[in-house]
């Protein structure tokens, strides 16, 4: 059955660009699981432009559900998840220059360094995944080197011309799902991930976690300036 995964990293980022100590991402956090978040996902990146180390800490204490971080092949940063024992360490690629989003990472140039991570982290009871093309030949290369999950990314649905593209992608995805789960992968997805697309993609099998982060800060952002605003008119 599939969960909705939210990832915190937009709040943290506006905090960081205000240089405040708000809104906290911690915060949002447990907002988030009382919503009915089942799952919560930070970007633990090399210049901490998102959560930083003291999030991540706090993450672990509070988070009730399950906390997926993902990282950088930076050793130090492997070694402070290890130590931190989250619940699931997924493997990225820096974003481009202009984006502070997590790419896919490529299994056939880290191929080495991503096994022995892996064994490591199963050695340490945490489930291991990576972020990769909705391809086939990544997936197998994802089974090969034994990740517990891997991590769809669906950023190409934003950019879908028309239904019919969308719906070729879709099945697309369904395909490689049903190949993902032969090979005894879970599965994750993210990317251009919505309110308008949701029913979609939740209609989707062998998915478990749906990762959203933009449309829903978004979409708190305005319900609660209402609330915001009376309540400040409440202490007139």
């Amino acid at each position: 059955m599939q969960r909705i995964a939210f990832d915190v990293d937009p709040i943290a980022l506006i905090r960081n660009t205000m240089k405040s100590t708000e809104p906290d991402p911690v915060n949002a956090t447990i907002m988030a699981e009382i919503g009915g978040a089942e799952s919560i996902v930070c970007y633990l990146r090399d210049d901490e432009k998102t959560v930083n180390q003291r999030d991540v800490r706090l993450l672990k204490e509070l988070v009730k559900t399950h906390l997926n971080v993902r990282v950088n092949l930076t050793e130090e940063r492997i070694r402070q998840l290890i130590a931190l024992k989250v619940d699931m360490v997924t493997f990225v690629a820096p974003g481009s220059v202009n984006s502070l989003k997590p790419a896919p990472l490529s299994i056939e140039s880290y191929g080495s360094a991503l096994r022995n991570y892996v064994a490591e982290l199963r050695s340490n009871n945490i489930l291991s995944s990576i972020l990769i093309r909705p391809e086939l030949g990544e997936i197998k290369g994802a089974g090969k080197l034994e990740f517990d999950y891997v991590e769809l990314d669906a950023s190409a649905l934003g950019e879908a011309d028309d239904m019919a593209a969308e719906v070729d992608m879709l099945e697309n995805l369904s395909g490689l799902l049903l190949a993902a789960g032969k090979l005894g992968l879970g599965v994750n997805i993210s990317g251009a991930i919505g309110y308008d697309n949701m029913r979609d993609i939740a209609s989707l099998e062998y998915l478990e976690d749906i990762i959203v982060a933009e449309p829903v800060v978004n979409k708190a952002l305005f319900i609660g300036i209402e609330h915001a605003i009376r309540d400040l008119n409440s202490l007139l």
